[in-house]
């Protein structure tokens, strides 16, 4: 039985008003160096743990889509452990970019503090919008697996990936600073390479999706509502990732799946030929239509590819990306999938996971002017049905657990 999914009526602007301003007292925090630092700095705010957790705990127990220092999000690791601790959430996902080199570093962390931490990846694809979760559920076993040979020709297939990502968000940034200007923006407000060494710390890789926080950052609300961009994301849809096809620099200049996925494939087949156990979920499968530019029958038919052809095993539902309509298609297409794995008409070992509790979060931002996601809510803003977020799960959070437990389970035993 599907639960019921968290209040999207939100419980009033001046409760949500209260949420939005714990929450920016705990990025504030952050400065701290150390957990106790970290809570100390928040009791002289008048803001314990306890209290956290009563004005801005989130209405899920856990996110297991999460970004970090090591890709284009702003909070380290171990930091995420203590935002996950202090809202009050079970577990925690760290998925960067074609990254694993934070995992470790989250794990250890969220240990102490009680937190479940499931370390994982989300892969690129040399098709816009199409991205791949990959999480190991068997953290120890992920951790030896990265000192095998497999593990170091996996890890140096990511440092790849990474220098690829960074040169291409060094070349965009002057594309997009001629978009800025072509808006009215002035020649002095352009985004600079000191801020993108700030943001990231003077360590690359640099990532193209920081170019979309900074450039939105240069649009005044009038220029906002005549362009029809109020976030990140939709800055990244509409003018990072064009500019970075012109530049040749981005993921859909191969409109191909097959080719889009060949190399990623080849990866998750090399794990698979191990008895680590991964499973392998769809990113957000909206953006295969906003950037991919897909219609919804080729959606259906990436989910089929990817199921015959690298071991899909779930596709993420709910997540921030999602409405309510986004919810049923994504099932249908699922249960679609699933009945005919059901029916031997595909090989996979048991029907497609339904993977909610996907915040996607990179910055602690909430509000409409940031357009931010915010961990274990999704989009939180004063809008109605984002005051208290916009994540549905779709399953119990233990229940999601185990069942990924389960598959990778399966897949280490077909080895």
């Amino acid at each position: 039985m599907m639960p019921t999914a968290p209040d999207q009526t939100g419980d009033g602007l001046a409760a949500y008003r209260l949420r939005e301003r714990a929450l920016y007292d705990l990025r504030d925090a952050l400065a701290a160096d150390s957990w106790d630092a970290f809570c100390e700095t928040l009791a002289r705010r008048d803001l314990p743990e306890a209290r956290v957790r009563q004005v801005a705990g989130p209405p899920v127990p856990m996110d297991l889509h999460t970004h970090s220092t090591y890709s284009d999000g702003q909070v380290p690791p171990r930091k995420l452990a203590w935002l996950a601790r202090i809202l009050g959430l079970k577990a925690i996902g760290l998925t960067d970019h074609d990254s694993v080199s934070g995992t470790r570093e989250l794990y250890s962390e969220a240990m102490l503090l009680g937190v479940a931490a499931l370390p994982g990846v989300e892969l690129s694809t040399d098709r816009a919008g199409l991205e791949i979760l990959v999480y190991f559920p068997d953290a120890g076993a992920f951790f030896d697996f990265l000192t095998t040979p497999p593990g170091r020709r996996f890890s140096k297939y990511l440092a790849r990936k990474q220098t690829d990502v960074h040169q291409a968000t060094l070349k965009v940034v002057d594309s997009v600073n001629r978009w800025l200007k072509k808006q009215g923006v002035p020649a002095g407000e352009a985004i600079t390479l000191e801020e993108l060494d700030a943001w990231f710390g003077g360590q690359p890789p640099y990532y193209p999706g920081t170019v979309a926080v900074l450039g939105l950052a240069r649009l005044d609300a009038a220029r906002r509502k005549r362009l029809g961009i109020h976030d990140p994301r939709t800055f990244n849809t509409k003018v990072v990732t064009p500019a970075l096809k012109r530049l040749g620099a981005a993921a859909g200049a191969r409109a191909d799946v097959r080719e889009a996925t060949q190399e990623v494939r080849r990866q998750l087949a090399a794990i698979h030929r191990t008895d680590l156990g991964a499973v392998v979920i769809l990113s957000h499968p909206k953006e295969l239509v906003t950037k991919g530019r897909m219609t919804l029958g080729q959606v259906a038919q990436t989910i089929r590819y990817l199921t015959e052809k690298a071991s899909l095993d779930g596709v993420e539902v709910g997540c921030s990306r999602d409405d309510a309509s986004d919810v049923r298609i994504w099932r249908e297409m699922i249960d679609e999938v699933s009945a005919d794995i059901a029916a031997g008409r595909l090989d996979a070992p048991g029907p497609l996971l339904v993977a909610s509790y996907s915040s996607d979060f990179h910055v602690l931002a909430p509000g409409r002017a940031t357009g931010e996601i915010t961990l274990g809510f999704g989009l939180l803003d004063e809008r109605p049905g984002h005051q208290c977020g916009n994540l549905r799960p779709q399953t119990g959070a233990d229940e999601l657990l185990e069942a990924m437990r389960q598959r990778a389970a399966v897949r280490a035993r077909q080895t």
